[in-house]
């Protein structure tokens, strides 16, 4: 059996990935993580269509942040905070890839009252 996680992830984290923070509610603070950012093309029907690719073309974009699971504490989950690139951002999902990565779809949560400040220690 192939270690993917060990042979094909861990090299591609210590090649592309930047740092980043995270916040869990099931840790007791800010945990330094790192991730592979993007600004992820994202295509957008507001008509309801087949995943964006119906009668009207609208595209869009949305952060991502590609993490190697074996390197996270806990998993991360819906809710969470990460800053990166100096932002706040709320975990909208966790899209597990079955190989030990994951990719999280983030949402600005910069406007949130009760986001907590991109402050890094």
């Amino acid at each position: 059996m192939i270690d993917f996680d060990k042979l094909a992830l861990g090299p591609c984290m210590a090649t592309f990935a930047e740092p980043a923070k995270w916040r869990s509610g099931r840790l007791a603070d800010w945990v330094a993580i790192t991730g592979v950012y993007d600004d992820a093309y994202f295509p957008l029907d507001p008509l309801g269509g087949d995943e964006g690719m119906g009668g009207v073309h609208i595209t869009t974009s949305r952060p991502v942040l590609g993490v190697q699971l074996s390197a996270l504490a806990v998993e991360p989950e819906q809710g969470d905070l990460i800053g990166v690139r100096g932002k706040m951002y709320r975990i909208h999902e966790v899209q597990a890839d079955g190989r030990g990565g994951a990719l999280l779809v983030l949402n600005d949560a910069e406007g949130e009252s009760d986001a907590l400040p991109c402050i890094y220690p």
